[in-house]
């Protein structure tokens, strides 16, 4: 086993520029790979690449195997690097990780590209025959694999290589689509006499309205609903404008309003009361939470929202599901379905409301998607249904499951964790597109990914491929 063949094509991977939807130079290298190896090698119009390699002596009536990784990466960098896009990354070794100076590594996924090149490049290591497919555009959509075509790939056990965990198998994630509502805005003049203040809600935790939807963090935006909608029943405010969050796919840790009022000494007194209730609540989760408010400018002309557009928004606000909706029968401890109220906006012509909905049941999913369409209806609002990627179930009969799981008790000499995640993956597209395909997926120790801080464990990485390539000599038949 070669570790420095591996690195090798890890650090050659580096020096090639592959943010997402740039993966043409990436995809010139694996093909020019294939070429100087005399191995069979395809592309398509959105630069996905599949290189097939023969069956070693004894195995070459073995089913194929599919490595699958990405080839597109996250190119973060440091608000003081000089480093310049298209110039190779400044990999530092130190303290066994490996990272890059001032950007973002690229780990996720070169890492498994690393390991699948010094697989097909190797001379001496035994396996089935191989389909190494490399897709595009994974950070930004799974693009590249929505347009895979279905006739690609012939064999039907997959190693994804894409998670970020020793030792933690991952068989299943959910499916996902975003959903935006919209309502149009509608204005009236605000009362000449009354007092405009900003309304702050700030410190929460936030986080990945995935995997960390079950953590009980406070949603900024959900929030801020309940202020307004206590503030206008109890003290008859206007509202001139409201915001919060910044992605869908996260869990919104800010929130703001600009609203007038005629009696200023309820509106601070109330502020206060949240203050304490939202401290209290959140206290485990969120103990930095804190509700302010703070005297605005008033514009010339002010105008606010009319009384029946607020009452939609926050009707809207105050009743789309969120945070966890239902938890798994089969696994321990899994996340089912969710929805994430990610942004809120409003501007001159209408108010916008982004959330994220994920499930592993296709079922629950839609369940939720008329549940939205519905109270769109209600609050005379549009909605529209972006970016659907489908579930990967789980799968009680899965040989290759199995057989990962054996090899890690006698490499490793305990039991590895099996887990389904509440996030998407390819593996969701590649079992719609093959429903036949037992797949696992597995990695290395990566941390702080999509960060200029990203960092690869050497070790973890030497270990993995380890076991990957000896599972390989083990899938003979």
């Amino acid at each position: 086993m070669d570790n420095g063949n591996l690195f090798s094509f890890f650090r050659r991977i580096t020096e090639i520029p592959r943010d997402s939807g740039d993966e043409k130079e990436i995809a010139e290298y694996l093909l020019s790979f294939a070429e100087e190896r005399g191995l069979e090698a395809v592309t398509d119009e959105v630069h996905n690449v599949v290189i097939r390699k023969p069956g070693t002596s004894g195995y070459e009536e073995a089913p194929a195997v599919v490595l699958q990784s990405h080839s597109d990466m996250v190119y973060i960098k440091s608000d003081d690097s000089s480093h310049d896009y298209q110039s190779p990354l400044k990999v530092v070794e130190k303290d066994g990780f490996l990272s890059a100076e001032g950007t973002s590594l690229g780990a996720d996924n070169g890492i498994g590209m690393a390991m699948t090149l010094a697989i097909l490049d190797s001379a001496d290591l035994s396996h089935p025959p191989l389909e190494a497919l490399f897709t595009t555009d994974e950070e930004t959509g799974m693009d590249g694999v929505s347009h895979l075509s279905p006739s690609w790939l012939k064999g039907r056990r997959m190693i994804n290589l894409d998670s970020e965990w020793e030792g933690i198998y991952t068989i299943g994630c959910a499916g996902g689509v975003t959903p935006v509502l919209r309502r149009k805005a509608e204005w009236e003049d605000a009362p000449s006499d009354w007092q405009c203040f900003r309304l702050i809600l700030r410190g929460l935790s936030g986080g990945h309205s995935g995997v960390e939807i079950d953590k009980g963090r406070g949603n900024a935006i959900r929030m801020l609903a309940r202020v307004l909608y206590a503030a206008e029943t109890r003290l008859g405010i206007c509202v001139s404008t409201m915001s919060g969050g910044s992605k869908g796919n996260a869990i919104p840790d800010y929130g703001e309003a600009v609203l007038l009022v005629e009696n200023a000494d309820a509106l601070k007194k109330l502020t206060e009361e949240f203050d304490t209730v939202f401290r209290d609540e959140l206290s485990a989760s969120d103990k930095n939470v804190r509700l302010s408010l703070e005297p605005w400018n008033r514009e010339e002309n002010c105008k606010v929202l009319t009384a029946e557009v607020l009452q939609d928004i926050l009707m809207l606000l105050l009743n789309l599901p969120v945070n966890v909706q239902t938890m798994s029968m089969h696994l321990k401890d899994l996340v089912e379905s969710s929805n994430n109220i990610g942004i809120l906006r409003c501007d001159e012509n209408e108010l916008t409301v982004t959330c994220s909905i994920r499930s592993s049941v296709r079922s629950l999913k839609e369940m939720m998607c008329n549940q939205m369409a519905a109270l769109a209806h209600g609050a005379h609002a549009e909605i529209g249904f972006s970016s659907d990627y489908p579930e990967w179930a789980f799968c009680e009969d899965s040989p290759l499951r199995d057989k990962a799981v054996e090899l890690h008790k006698k490499i490793y000499g305990k039991e590895p964790e099996i887990i389904s995640i509440h996030a998407g993956l390819e593996c969701g597209f590649f079992k719609e597109k093959y429903p036949d395909m037992d797949m696992i997926s597995t990695g290395p120790n990566l941390f702080d990914v999509h960060t200029p801080q990203e960092k690869l464990e050497i070790a973890s990485a030497q270990r993995v491929y380890r076991w990957l390539i000896e599972l390989l000599a083990e899938l003979k038949d």
